[in-house]
Formats: C-alpha cells, sequence, structure tokens
C-alpha cells in the first residue's frame, strides 16, 4: 500500500487542514509553529499503531474546550498483488483514523454499506450468537447455524444483493499489516551529530526487533542484534573517514535489552597516536562533516528492504535536516536526501526554512503552512495545465530569479514586457509609497516577449495568486504581440481588471518630453555640451517605434551605447508624483491594494 494523500483534523494546531500530497520528495515550510512539525507527527501517528496521544495533542476550541477525537485520513494506492492479497478489488482505498482521548485507536475504510449499523463492522469480530440474531432480524435464511465462517460467508452473499450506501467499516488487522513504514528524524537545535547516529540506530533497532528472523526467541536475540547494529557502525565508521580523513575511527558500543529497549555510549573519536576524543569537544567544522556521513549512512541502511520480498512503502521524514549547516553543507545534505528519495519504494517528506532547499525542487512538490491566530492552514499549488509540467516550471521560474520561496511569500505579481519597465517601476513605486516593491510583497515579472512568461502568469493566476499585466498600448492590435487581450482572456485573465495598458504606443512614449529633457540634464550630457531641448524628443512622437528612435537619438549625441535599462533609470530618478503617467499610477495602484 501507498500513501497517495493524507489529512487531519483535531491535532495540536492542525484544527482542519487540507489534503496534503505525498510525493517521492515533498518539502514542508512555512513560518515557525505554523504546524509543520505537526503534521509530521500526525502522518507518524497515522501509520504507526504503537505511536501514542497525549492530552496536549487535542487541538484547543476554546478557552475550556479540546477537540473531542483527532482525525487522520488517507488515501492509498494498492498495487494488483496487493489487491489479490487482501481482496479488494480496486486500486484505491480510503482509510480513516480516529484517536481518543484514552488512547483508543480505531482505523475505518469507505466502501458500500447496509444501514443497519450492526453490519458496519468486521463480521470476523462478532461472535456466532450475534451473527445468528442479526440474520434472523433481517430474514438472512442460513442454511448451517452450528459454524461461523458459513454464516459469514452467507450474510456477505447476502449483502451483494442489498442497496447499500457509502459509509464506514472497521479495517482489518490484514490491511494494517500492510501499511507503510514511516521514519522520523528529527535534527537537535545545535548540531548534534551524537543525537543523529542514536535516533539512526534506534531506527536501526525497532526495525530488526520486529522481524520474523526474532520472533519467538529471547535467548539468544540480544547478542544477535546488537552484532547487526555494530555491522552498520562499521558502515557509518567507513563513511566519516572519507569526511573527516584524519580519523583513525570511531568508538560507539550499541547494545539494548528487553526491558529498557535501545542505549547506546557516547560517540567517541579515534585519532592516531591519541585517545579516543569525545565528539562534543571538537569544532562545529568537525560536528558539520560528521553530520553529512550521518545522512550518508543514513541512505544505505535506510534504503534497503527490511526483509526478503518485502516492498512496502517507506516514509522518512526530516525535521530540519539543514539545522546549522552552512550553505554548501545544506547542497549536499540535499542531494543525499535526493538518492535516499529515488530509491523506488521511499518517499521523503522533509520540515525546512532553507531557501536553498525550498529552491532546489519543484514548487508543486512544496507545502506551504501558514498560520492565522491558532489556526493552521495550507497552501499547495498544483497545474494540470501540460505546458507547465514540474520541471519546466522550475526551469523558467529559476532563469527569471523568481524562486519558489518567493513564489510562496509575494503577494502581487506585475508582468511587464521589458527592461525599462523593470528599471524604472520599482523607483517610481517608492517614489509613491515610501518604501520598495519587495517591502511592499510586490514581485515584478519581465515578459520579454516569452510565451513561457504568460504560461507562468497563467499557473500563478490558477492557484489564485494576484496577478496583473503592465503591458504596451499596441498590443491591443499588434497579433505577434505575447499580451494581446485574445491571449490573455484564453489564458482566464480578466481583461478590464487584470491588465494595465500603458502609452500610446508603448511604455517608452508614457514619459511627457518634459521628463526626458530633465533626465537627459542630469544623466545624458550630449558630447558637445549644447542643452537638450523638448523638441528633440517630441519630435520622436511621429514615428511608429519611439523607443528605438529615443535610443538612437541619445547614443548620438551623447557617443555612449545607451541602452534600455539606462533611460528607465534616468526618467524614474528625475520624475515628480504628478509626472507618473496615468496608466502607470494606476497599475501600481492596483498591485499595491493587492498587495494589502
Amino acid at each position: 500500500m501507498k500513501l497517495q494523500k493524507f489529512r487531519v483534523e483535531g491535532f495540536r494546531c492542525l484544527r482542519n487542514i487540507d489534503w496534503i500530497d505525498v510525493k517521492k520528495l515533498t518539502i514542508f515550510t512555512g513560518q515557525n509553529d505554523g504546524g509543520k512539525t505537526s503534521a509530521l507527527d500526525a502522518l507518524k501517528l497515522f501509520l504507526d499503531r504503537r505511536a501514542r496521544v497525549e492530552e496536549n495533542d487535542f487541538t484547543f476550541v476554546d478557552e475550556s474546550n479540546k477537540c473531542d477525537n483527532i482525525l487522520i485520513e488517507g488515501v492509498f494506492s494498492l498495487s494488483s498483488a496487493e489487491q489479490e492479497k487482501l481482496k479488494w478489488n480496486a486500486s484505491e482505498l480510503y482509510i480513516k483514523n480516529v484517536r481518543q482521548k484514552d488512547n483508543t485507536s480505531t482505523y475505518f475504510y469507505k466502501t458500500r454499506v447496509h444501514p443497519d449499523q450492526r453490519l458496519q463492522r468486521d463480521l470476523d469480530s462478532v461472535t456466532i450468537d450475534e451473527l445468528k440474531q442479526i440474520a434472523d432480524d433481517l430474514g438472512i435464511v442460513l442454511t448451517s447455524r452450528r459454524a461461523k465462517d458459513p454464516i459469514i460467508r452467507e450474510i456477505r452473499a447476502w449483502l451483494a444483493t442489498q442497496q447499500l450506501q457509502e459509509g464506514f467499516l472497521e479495517l482489518p488487522p490484514a490491511f494494517m499489516n500492510e501499511f507503510p513504514l514511516v521514519k522520523l528524524f528529527r535534527s537537535a537545535k545545535t548540531l548534534d551529530p551524537e543525537n543523529e547516529v542514536n535516533q539512526t540506530l534506534a531506527e536501526s533497532f525497532s526495525t530488526k526487533i520486529q522481524t520474523e528472523k526474532y520472533s519467538g526467541r529471547l535467548s539468544t536475540i540480544q547478542s544477535e542484534i546488537e552484532e547487526e547494529m555494530k555491522n552498520d557502525l562499521r558502515d557509518f565508521e567507513t563513511i566519516v573517514k572519507t569526511y573527516c580523513p584524519d580519523i583513525a575511527g570511531i568508538d560507539i558500543d550499541p547494545s539494548f535489552d528487553f526491558s529498557h529497549g535501545f542505549r547506546t555510549s557516547k560517540l567517541k573519536l579515534k585519532k592516531p597516536d591519541s585517545a579516543s576524543i569525545d565528539l562534543d569537544k571538537e569544532g562545529e567544522g568537525r560536528k558539520r562533516r560528521i553530520t553529512l556521513a550521518v545522512y550518508e549512512w543514513r541512505e544505505k541502511i535506510l534504503s534497503e528492504p527490511e526483509a526478503p520480498g518485502d516492498e512496502r512503502q517507506l516514509i522518512i521524514a526530516f525535521d530540519e535536516p539543514d539545522t546549522h549547516l552552512d550553505y554548501v553543507s545544506q547542497r549536499k545534505i540535499l542531494d543525499i536526501i535526493r538518492r535516499i528519495s529515488d530509491k523506488t519504494r521511499n518517499s521523503v517528506v522533509i520540515c525546512t526554512h532553507s531557501l536553498n532547499l525550498i529552491d532546489r525542487v519543484p514548487i508543486t512538490d512544496i507545502v506551504h503552512f501558514k498560520k492565522d491566530a491558532d489556526r493552521t492552514f495550507i497552501e499547495t499549488l498544483k497545474t494540470e495545465d501540460p505546458e507547465l509540467v514540474d520541471m519546466f516550471l522550475y526551469e523558467i521560474s529559476d532563469c527569471m530569479g523568481l524562486k519558489n520561496s518567493i513564489m510562496l511569500n509575494e503577494r502581487c505579481f506585475l508582468v511587464v514586457e521589458g527592461e525599462t519597465e523593470i528599471h524604472s517601476l520599482p523607483i517610481i513605486f517608492k517614489k509613491l509609497r515610501g518604501f520598495s516593491l519587495q517591502a511592499g510583497g510586490i514581485r515584478l515579472i519581465n515578459g520579454e516577449g516569452c510565451g513561457g512568461v504568460r504560461s507562468l502568469a497563467k499557473f500563478l493566476n490558477n492557484n489564485k495568486r494576484n496577478v496583473i499585466f503592465l503591458v504596451d498600448q499596441d498590443s491591443q492590435s499588434n497579433p505577434n504581440s505575447v499580451f494581446t487581450p485574445d491571449k490573455l482572456r484564453a489564458d482566464g485573465f480578466d481583461i478590464d481588471r487584470q491588465v494595465f495598458f500603458v502609452g500610446t504606443i508603448e511604455y517608452e512614449d508614457s514619459f511627457s518630453d518634459g521628463v526626458y529633457q530633465k533626465a537627459g540634464a542630469a544623466y545624458w550630457p550630449k558630447h558637445d555640451g549644447s542643452a537638450w531641448a523638448r523638441e528633440e524628443f517630441s519630435n520622436l512622437r511621429t514615428s511608429n517605434n519611439f523607443c528605438d528612435e529615443l535610443v538612437k537619438l541619445l547614443r548620438r549625441n551623447t557617443h555612449t551605447n545607451m541602452s534600455k535599462p539606462e533611460i528607465g533609470l534616468g526618467v524614474a530618478k528625475v520624475m515628480n508624483t504628478n509626472e507618473i503617467p496615468k496608466q502607470i499610477l494606476a497599475c501600481l495602484d492596483e498591485a499595491f491594494r493587492l498587495s494589502t
């Protein structure tokens, strides 16, 4: 069984969150105390029947009340072999788990059920006398009343002929035995490789003790498991030496007993010609390298099947694995985690604040946690548009500097057509509002006539992000433009509300002759020392391409290789707020409104 998605109600700050997809590599990000760790713990609680809840795990409804129970739901996919083994005739299975405050835990599955609640149970768990009573009450003729199995078969055969309704039945234990495995690793508040090693050995111990290999034998189990764990550590020692070549070895002696469970000694480093040294006496650089070795070691021991033929999904969750690691180490950690997720049966979930990790995966694999008062909400960006497959989206957004972290957090996206706008609008906005576009939560996107940018804008708009356009007036009549009204309307944009057309023909001709004259005097001195006249700029307005003629004029008179970015900067710097073209002013006002 493979978990496809899950949702949670009544668990800590997760009062009622939407479905979270579980992909090969999923990243949870968002503000502190926003619910990321709680979502991992809920996943562990759902899949690990041994996990228990505490009083504080139940969501506070108000000052004096808490939720009565915790509900965790999941949708699983089943292979054909699993369908045959479990006698389930569908490729998908919906399961919910209800946890009570006394730690009573019940699993149910969605199916078609009879209205009689007595039949909304696992019939195998019902006594023979009750089964006979149910049959008599419902008029089911039993050919035999002595054996339980034939009675159950006849009741089920009768059920197959009845009008059923959608409902839930208690999940048979056989299904729970096929649940995915889940392993959760929490990073310490400071670099603590010893803690990371202990977590890994504890998971290794927990797995080994449950295998059939040790079932029913106690006399020799302890020494055999300790020896297997020492073998795991020999692999770890080999990896540590690749990160720390000056280390002769490591010293850690894992042990356990059946009364106390897994225990271990302190991790010490063996150096040539010296006694073993406690790791906590080593510097941060050494701890960082050994932490990386731990993750590489985990890749090896966690990716192997727990037993021959065991292909159950393994969900490995890392809670802030990048804590206190430098930029290069963070990248190495993600590369190692990617290798773990690449294994056929593995899925990985990471909680992180690191923009380095966030910006290196497709944005559709990111779950953004946001908190409002004491409630958590999640946000994911999705698309079914074949033009916007995950990697394509990732590549075009990265090329434009549109990192995933920005796409998740910015409140308004303003698409423009070129370099003049990119260099002038931030200055104009700051003159209007007194703070930058970035501080206002507004992100400029340079379209440059690129169809990929329009697809990206469509993606953002479909996912309820605030998107507006500032495009040249001639886009309305030029069929070759990427941003014609028909094309934008076909992409789902409201032309009257989301699109601002600027200039008589283009953006550059919207600025007055006086503004260009002031910019020329301040930043574009003529090579002959003469002053700029307004007429020199007004004479260009009869051209069909004002901007091209403007560039030629400036280059000719300044003997420089003047560019559009320089023009945009010049006019923005000299302009007073009352000189801002009305179309630009209207667009920036709307961007500000959407971002507040």
